[in-house]
């Protein structure tokens, strides 16, 4: 089996604040000026400008599950640019369209970061 590889540190932070749910953790790891935006079947859904911005925005996902999960299946590094296959699952303790709070929800994506100075300052998530 081949061995993974190890993704830079400042992924790994942010990956387990994600996966802890800890909005502190997580808004420590971007930049002040990091662009957040989630593409969702082709559609760009969102799109957020700066760490104040990711700060609500992190906040109120914390809330909205009451389980979250990203395990990375490949990553593939390039420099400063990382591209991740994940697997995401999670519970929403809210319906959340065809989504029902208290339902497991499992789903394949891929997050697309850019590092600078040990912050991550572009954060694309595919679903």
């Amino acid at each position: 089996m081949p061995e993974r590889t190890a993704l830079p540190d400042i992924i790994q932070r942010y990956l387990d604040a994600y996966n802890r749910r800890d909005v502190e953790a997580l808004v420590a790891c971007v930049s002040e000026t990091v662009v957040f935006e989630n593409v969702s079947n082709a559609t760009p859904s969102l799109r957020i400008d700066g760490r104040d911005a990711f700060a609500r925005l992190a906040a109120q996902a914390a809330e909205t599950f009451t389980l979250r999960r990203l395990e990375v299946r490949t990553a593939v590094i390039a420099g400063d640019h990382v591209a991740l296959e994940v697997d995401w699952s999670g519970t929403p303790a809210v319906d959340l369209g065809e989504f029902r709070a208290g339902e497991r929800v499992v789903l394949r994506g891929a997050s697309f970061f850019t590092i600078s100075d040990d912050r991550l300052v572009r954060i694309v998530d595919l679903s």
